[in-house]
């Protein structure tokens, strides 16, 4: 996985549920209850890297993945945030 290169406290959701599930290569999302939490770099990148396409964040290799994601959002123009979200 690409995230390994910064090593901080991301798991994916296979590891916390332990459940074979149609999410489980998604990092795990933790609950906030205040917008400063919700809206902080963490969490963010997390809630932007699982909405990645399934072939981008299953790719091992660093420099593969930062290719095939800056390609992605170079032919996908979005304008705003929810955009992305919304796919």
């Amino acid at each position: 996985m690409p995230y390994k290169k910064y090593p901080v406290s991301l798991k994916q959701n296979f590891g916390i549920q332990g459940h074979n599930m149609r999410n489980k290569f998604d990092l795990h999302t933790c609950y906030c209850s205040t917008v400063l939490c919700q809206r902080s770099a963490t969490n963010m990148g997390v809630k932007l890297f699982n909405k990645l396409p399934a072939q981008i964040k299953q790719l091992d290799n660093y420099e593969d993945f930062k290719r095939e994601g800056k390609t992605f959002l170079l032919n996908n123009s979005f304008y705003m945030i929810e955009e992305f979200f919304a796919l």
